[in-house]
């Protein structure tokens, strides 16, 4: 076999890898000939030489490299369905914006949807407009989880609090605008429990 360029060899690792992560899948030799400049019989013929060096895993498929057998395929397909309040409440109606698929090891399995944040009712439980909140769909709480809950058919997102001596449900809001109040109700209905903030670091 003529030597193989290093150079074309690590070109393939680094096109395998990027190829995974964006499809799930590995390239096939037609893909990489393209990619790299060579004919699908010599793409062959150098994922051959390149398992032969141990620099890969190839069964004459699938291409597995030391970054490709690390990356995590448990995701979560998880819709964007919205906005949600973090202010005075208002009636928004729930439309499925598109899905985005979050990895399981650090979301969580289960049923899972995605609200962007606005208002400024939130900013000291690190919520703050244009974030997008992870929400696990229930419709229990505990006693000082962040939630997303209806009220009177408007939604919000606020930290709930019960006073079982009292029998009423308070939806509190924490930030630095002394204008939002604490809300009770007699009962409210939880939507899901926010699990995770999703934010941009300008």
């Amino acid at each position: 076999m003529r030597v193989k360029k290093p150079e074309i060899m690590e070109r393939i690792i680094a096109f395998a890898n990027e190829f995974r992560r964006e499809y799930g899948r590995s390239p096939s030799t037609a893909e990489i000939g393209a990619e790299v400049g060579v004919a699908k019989g010599t793409a062959y013929t150098y994922l051959t030489r390149m398992h032969e060096l141990g620099m890969i895993r190839y069964d004459g498929k699938d291409i597995v490299t030391n970054l490709s057998e690390r990356i995590n395929k448990a995701v979560n397909n998880t819709p964007i369905v919205g906005r949600v309040v973090c202010g005075d409440p208002t009636q928004e109606e729930e439309t499925v914006e598109e899905y985005v698929d979050l990895p399981t090891s650090i979301f969580g399995s289960g049923e899972l949807f995605i609200l962007q944040a606005y208002g400024d009712s939130m900013d000291r439980a690190g919520i703050d407009a244009g974030d997008y909140v992870v929400v696990r769909k229930q419709n229990t709480a505990n006693s000082g989880e962040l939630v997303v809950a209806l009220t009177n058919g408007e939604n919000n997102l606020k930290r709930i609090r019960f006073d079982n001596e009292r029998k009423v449900v308070a939806l509190c809001p924490e930030s630095s605008n002394k204008r939002y109040k604490v809300k009770e109700y007699k009962e409210v209905q939880i939507q899901g429990v926010v699990t995770h903030v999703i934010k941009k670091l300008t």
